[in-house]
This record gives C-alpha cells, structure tokens and sequence, in this order.
C-alpha cells in the first residue's frame, strides 16, 4: 500500500511501480500525453494558492473508455490519481492535487458535446466542455437555449464547477442542482450511471431523483469516483431580461438590504442569483492596486481606499442581479425593487436597448475629445464614472449566462502586471485565496460572519474583500478573497495564516465553507467526526486503497 505522509501533505511512491503505472499508461494514451518533465511539472504544480502541490505525472485520456483503462492501472500499481476537468480552479486549487506525488487525470481532452434537446431544454456534455463552448454552441445551432455561467473563467469546466457546487448568476445558479445524469468510472475501474433504471432510460437527464437511493451527491466534492458525462439542464431564452444595480447610500443599512433580499428571493420576486459587495470587489473589478505602493502595503491605507472609492464613485456596498421573463412579470418585479429599496438607496435598470446606449457612449468616450464630457456628464447627472461604464456591458451580458474574461481579471488587482486581456493567474504568478463561509440569510447571522473576519484581515494587513451571495433564498454565501503578492514570502505566509484562522473562527461559531479550497481540506475531518467517518466508510468500500484524489474534502 501507498504511504501518506499528512503532516507534509506527501505520498512517497514506490519507484518500479510509479514507472511501471506510467509506463502502462503511455500504452494508452500514448507517451504524448503523459506529462513527466520537471518543467511541466513545475508549470502543473502551480495555483493562485500558498504553497501548492507539485504532482507527480499528468495525463490527458480523450474518452471515458481510457479514464477507466488508467483507473485500472493505477489500482494494479497503487498509483494516486486525482482528476481535474480544466484546472480553472483558480482560488480554490486550480489542479494541484492536496497531497505531493499525485498524478493529475486531466480530463480536458473529453471535450465533446454529446447531445443538445431543445424541447425538453438539457444538454449531454463531457468534462472538459467549457462555459464559453457550451454558450458558442447554443448561440449558433439552438438559440432559444440559455446555459448558465459563473462570473470565472470562461474556460472553466461546466461540470467540473457543477461538481464543486460551484455558483452561477442566473435562475439556474445552483449548478449541481442543474446536473442529471452522470456517467462515473469508479474507483475499481467499472463504469455507472447514476438514478437506476433500465439502460436505456428515458429518464435519464429529465428525472433528477432516479430510483432507490439518491447517489448522484456523493459524487460532489467527494473523491468516490470520475464522472465522464453528465446531463445538464438549459433553459428557454426568456421574452424579457433586464439586469439592476443598486447602490447602498449608507453602509450601515446592510442588513437591512440583506433582509430585503431574502424577502424578495422568498417572495419569488427575485429568482436568479444575486450578489452584494462591498469596495474592495469592485475596486479589484475596476482598477488595480497602486504599483508604487506594492511593495509598502499590503492592505490599502484607509485614506488611500476612499480616494479610490471617490475616484470610481464606488459605494461602500452595491447589489447587482438579473430579472427574466415575460414583459409584464419583469414590469412586476422591477416595480416591486423600487418599492423595496428606493429608501435605502438609487437602483438602476439596463436592458438590451440601453446596453446599446452605452457602447455608443463608450466609443465616444475613447476618443481625445469625448472622454471629458463623457464622464463629467456620467458623473453629474448618473452617479458612474467612466470604468464604470465599460464594466456595465460585462455585467448585463455576464448575468444572461454569458460568460466573460471582464471579471477574472480581478485576480490581478495586487499584482505587478497589468490586466491582460485574457487571464492567466496561475501562469502570472497572482496571489489569490477564496474562503466562502454560508450563512442562514439573515442580517443577524450574515453581519456575524462579517465581524468574525474583518477585523482578522486587518490583523494581518489585507484588504477585506467581500461578496455576498444568494446561493438560495434561505442561505447566503460570504464570499471573501484574500489578495497577497505570491513573489513575497512574507505575504504569503500571512495569507496562509489568515486562511487558517478564519476558518477556525468561522468554525467555531457554528458556520461551514460552502466549498473550500485544497489549503482547507485537511480540516474539515474536524470540523465533523461523525460525518467524516461515514465519508471514510463509503471510501473504504470503493477505494479501499484511498488511490483516487486522496484527501479530497478531508475524505
């Protein structure tokens, strides 16, 4: 058996097995994809994170038949795996494996869009279609489909988020929940599809549920198994969209605002996934950290944040979301949001038309002449400054479930380069740790979770950088990264530090990551003794050996 050693996070292999295990492999899928090199080593083992792990080999299969010839292998040989689907992860891990010496199963290869049914609005698709393909895809042979996105990657994994119960922005934004279906290699290197029935089920990507027991969740944030495919649900175009944003006039209403919210959410006003952040975010969205100051502070100086917050007109909080469907409920529901929080602040629409509006605007403001009257008039009678008004598009576009670079570009607000236009933050050596923490939606448990973590990240000088989400209508997710210069090994171990530490707190007040990032997953056997031990049992029943992605979620 393969020996783990958890206090340094490594496994130390068995040499003649390791080569024997890839050399099986290359058979394969060929010595082409099987990466072993130090420079591509090197260059996997990188992540936004502190101190990730570098694997041992990656390898690139192509179909569902090679994952379950290499599952195999690596059983024969007690070879770890841990499988990946684009490694967009970013924040989170990317693709590195929790423990060192693992190889990676890059399912990127698996690229295929099986099937697309219109009348009944779902899609069949392998691991490594992309938001951005599934979204061309639609666009160009059945328009009357919506997919969801998140506001990451465009070429992030639509399954492999969907398994990490990754968030979207639209009606569908719970992306597990819109998942039906899935083929899985187990750990034995036999083949499954989840919800029972008859091989050639009708039912398959329609009927969540199944028949007997419920199995499709133990493949989310778990290490039980590689899905291959899945089902995932689409929705019709709907007649009418618009997108909000609001603008919170004084800070000290937040709770009020997020009490609102859940009302409406509730009430079903207000049915897609929300978001309310605070500076911090939408001076990551709009600007960078000054470069002369990189090296002076790790956090802003107060002073200098409400400079920066007058100079983009940015609020202390603002809220942001979308609205869909008939003409007449769209006219309901954005009556219903003035209703509510015209009190608490300005709210804003845009809909097609003015997106229209504003790109004309944009393209005169880009010229010498137009740029000042543009953003005088933007400012004096609108409130929004110039960048904002480039971001607006993005925004509306992002929130129909088109997915857009505009805002993984935030990934670089403390780091020496400047935002390119198509991000890279493991390539660019960014300094980026998400730890999202989900709260019951009250102003009373959300501001508690709040004011367990601010004050800790100004213990350790950075920036608070906070985003809440509607992950329903009775949970809210308190989105928070933590910015540090990678290059600074200092910032880097207090990044570590902080991480750490808010998630103690957090635990120890009675709150859960909603997902968490491979720096978190050593503690959550802690956190739950009962629960781990039955995640260990199902382990030790399909993977007695613990070969596929050991350590995963603590299991």
């Amino acid at each position: 058996m393969i020996q783990m050693d958890l206090e340094t996070r490594r496994i130390n292999l068995d040499p003649l097995s390791f080569e024997s295990a890839l050399e099986a492999i290359e058979k394969i899928v060929s010595a082409r994809y099987v990466k072993r090199s130090s420079a591509d080593l090197d260059n996997a083992g990188k992540a936004t994170i502190p101190a990730p792990k570098r694997p041992s080999a990656v390898i690139y299969p192509c179909s569902a038949e090679e994952v379950a010839e290499i599952v195999k292998i690596a059983k024969q040989y007690e070879l770890p795996l841990w499988p990946c689907s684009k490694g967009r992860n970013w924040g989170y891990g990317s693709a590195t494996p929790f423990l060192e010496n693992t190889a990676v199963l890059h399912l990127e290869r698996l690229d295929r869009i099986i099937e697309i049914n219109e009348e009944l609005a779902y899609a069949v698709i392998e691991p490594g279609v992309t938001y951005r393909q599934l979204k061309d895809h639609l666009r160009r042979h059945h328009p009357k489909l919506w997919c969801d996105c998140t506001d990451g990657p465009p070429d992030g994994s639509v399954i492999g988020n969907a398994l990490d119960r990754g968030l979207g922005v639209t009606h569908y934004a719970d992306h597990f929940g819109t998942l039906c279906g899935l083929e899985v290699v187990l750990p034995n290197g036999n083949t499954v599809w989840t919800g029972g029935g008859p091989k050639n089920c009708k039912t398959r990507h329609t009927h969540k549920w199944g028949v007997g027991p419920y199995l499709e969740g133990i493949f989310s944030q778990s290490n039980y198994g590689v899905v291959t495919k899945a089902g995932i649900w689409l929705m019709p175009k709907p007649e009418c969209f618009c997108s909000f944003q609001f603008d919170l006039a004084d800070e000290k209403d937040l709770p009020q605002l997020v009490d609102a919210v859940r009302a409406l959410m509730l009430e079903g006003m207000l049915q897609s996934a929300s978001h309310i952040v605070n500076d911090v975010v939408a001076l990551a969205v709009l600007s960078q950290y000054p470069a002369p100051l990189l090296d002076q502070y790790s956090r802003l100086p107060d002073k200098l944040r409400l400079q920066m917050r007058d100079q983009y007109l940015v609020r202390p909080w603002s809220f942001g979301g979308g609205i869909q469907g008939s003409m007449a409920s769209v006219r309901v529901v954005k009556r219903e949001l003035r209703k509510r929080l015209s009190r608490l602040g300005k709210i804003m629409f845009m809909d097609d038309r003015l997106v229209t509006v504003v790109d004309t605007v944009r393209r005169i403001a880009r010229t010498s002449l137009g740029a000042k009257p543009v953003n005088w008039i933007l400012r004096r009678f609108m409130g929004k400054s110039l960048e904002m008004l480039e971001a607006a598009p993005h925004i509306h576009s992002v929130l129909q479930g088109t997915p857009s670079d505009f805002f993984v570009r935030h990934a670089y607000f403390k780091s020496r380069l400047p935002k390119p236009d198509f991000a890279q933050p493991d390539r660019d050596n960014c300094g980026l740790i998400w730890f999202a923490p989900i709260a019951p939606m009250t102003s009373h448990y959300v501001q508690e979770i709040l004011d367990i973590c601010q004050p800790l990240f100004k213990k350790y000088d950075f920036d608070f950088y906070a985003a809440l989400l509607t992950q329903n209508s009775r949970s809210m997710i308190v989105l928070m990264s933590i910015f540090f210069l990678k290059e600074d090994p200092q910032q880097e171990r207090k990044a570590s530090l902080l991480y750490e530490e808010l998630s103690e707190a957090t635990a120890k007040a009675g709150y859960q990551p909603y997902r968490t990032s491979v720096t978190g997953m050593g503690k959550l056997a802690e956190m739950a003794p009962e629960f781990n031990a039955l995640a260990k049992c199902l382990k030790d029943a399909l993977d007695p050996n613990h070969l596929l992605a050991p350590g995963k979620y603590g299991i």
